[in-house]
């Protein structure tokens, strides 16, 4: 059932419960109207009655003149007067008017028995007068009355529910349309837009879809981005390690194979001396192909931090620049408890710090570069801070700072790389330590 039905029938039933409880206020006032009018009358009646029993024994024919006074109630709607002989059987009745009657049910609720009055003339052996109600004209008008008040409600609710099913279809217009718009944003057409028009709820509504829209539509262009970024770093990465393979563990291995060659040609002809000095050149070469796979290992995952830590991992980088550039002045503060961080955060740290390091030394001049590693309350915080030149322009152009701020991404966090002074530059990574935040990201 639609919205818009829902909200109708709501509608009918509150007019309908208002219909009900109007006719019922109306049918109450109309009972107590009906018993006050027949007990006035009936009052009336009876005094009209004593008023006539004053003057009749002075009347010279006393019946008569009851006969009389019961013909001047011919015509009333209210009562019936009857002349009654002492035995009970009636000389005389006034004629009341007769309408049709209301149904029952409409008589059983309004109708309230009120008890007849007698009157027993003054000395004439028994005679009375009997005043009794009568209902049928006043509850045939009551029953009009209802009729007419029933058809009036009734076509006001029918003209309230036809103009709230036209007010509802307006309102309820962009609503359909935010609808409609749904499904085509689920399947990723991001181009639509939902109207910004109506009552200000459904004009919000329309904001927040198009503002979700737009939000999509930049994460799609951000994820293509990605994507291809990471087949080109990819690419770069397999590029490397076919380059090292080629240039370093290539030669490593032809060398090894020459040696053993040798080897075999020097034992073969007897000289066993010269070709123990060939195997160990091959066990030299092969030692040095070992060395140069672990370090390719270490580029893909260093187990460094896996086997001891992110704290001996980050002071494996520093020991590995510091050997190389002996001229850079290295400053580290690594949080107590850094190595008991959740696993993909100690990978996204080590990340961040190897990135951060090779940027400072590749494109800056520093002199000495500090590494702070902290957790505040929930969270772990790092700053890697240099004082080289700019690199914000030549960092730009590679992947270095997007590849950190992504690595950040992945598990909730936040990353910023801007200048500090006029001659520093710092690198900013806060990372949650939760696991709500990081399943929330993955």
């Amino acid at each position: 059932m639609s919205l818009r039905l829902r909200i109708l029938l709501a509608f009918v039933a509150v007019l309908a419960s208002g219909l009900a409880l109007g006719l019922g206020l109306a049918g109450w006032e109309a009972r107590g109207w009906l018993r006050d009018e027949l007990w006035t009358a009936q009052l009336s009646g009876h005094l009209q009655v004593a008023r006539a029993y004053v003057d009749l024994p002075n009347h010279p024919e006393p019946s008569r003149r009851l006969e009389g006074l019961i013909a001047t109630f011919d015509g009333n709607r209210h009562l019936q007067a009857l002349l009654e002989a002492p035995d009970g059987h009636v000389i005389a009745a006034s004629e009341s008017p007769r309408a049709a009657p209301p149904p029952a049910w409409f008589e059983r609720l309004l109708r309230k028995e009120i008890p007849p009055t007698r009157l027993v003339a003054p000395n004439l052996g028994g005679e009375a007068i009997e005043l009794r109600p009568v209902y049928d004209d006043d509850l045939a008008a009551v029953w009009a009355e209802f009729l007419d008040l029933a058809l009036v409600l009734s076509l006001v609710s029918i003209a309230g529910a036809g103009l709230m099913f036209v007010l509802m279809g307006r309102a309820l217009q962009p609503l359909s349309a935010v609808g409609d718009a749904l499904p085509r944003i689920g399947a990723g057409d991001y181009a639509i837009r939902a109207p910004e028009a109506g009552p200000p709820e459904l004009a919000a509504l329309g904001r927040g879809v198009n503002e979700m829209t737009g939000r999509l539509a930049a994460m799609r262009d951000r994820n293509r981005a990605l994507e291809e970024q990471i087949l080109t770093l990819q690419d770069e990465e397999r590029a490397d390690i076919a380059r090292d393979l080629h240039d370093e563990i290539g030669p490593q291995l032809f060398s090894a194979n020459v040696d053993a060659t040798m080897a075999a040609s020097l034992i073969s002809s007897g000289r066993p001396e010269a070709a123990l000095e060939q195997v160990r050149r091959v066990g030299t070469a092969i030692g040095q192909m070992q060395r140069l796979v672990r370090d390719i290992l270490g580029r893909l995952r260093p187990p460094q931090l896996a086997e001891l830590g992110l704290s001996s991992a980050v002071m494996d980088l520093v020991a590995f620049w510091r050997e190389r550039r002996p001229e850079l002045a290295f400053e580290t503060e690594l949080a107590e408890g850094a190595d008991r961080f959740p696993e993909p955060v100690q990978e996204a740290l080590y990340r961040i710090v190897q990135e951060s390091l090779s940027n400072a030394v590749r494109h800056g001049a520093p002199t000495a570069i500090r590494i702070v590693l902290e957790r505040v309350g929930d969270e772990a915080r790092l700053e890697v801070i240099n004082d080289g030149a700019d690199i914000a322009a030549a960092s730009a152009r590679g992947y270095g700072l997007k590849g950190m701020d992504e690595r950040a991404k992945a598990v909730a966090g936040s990353l910023t790389a801007e200048p500090v002074g006029e001659s520093s530059w710092r690198v900013a990574a806060s990372l949650p330590l939760g696991p709500d935040a990081r399943e929330e990201a993955a």
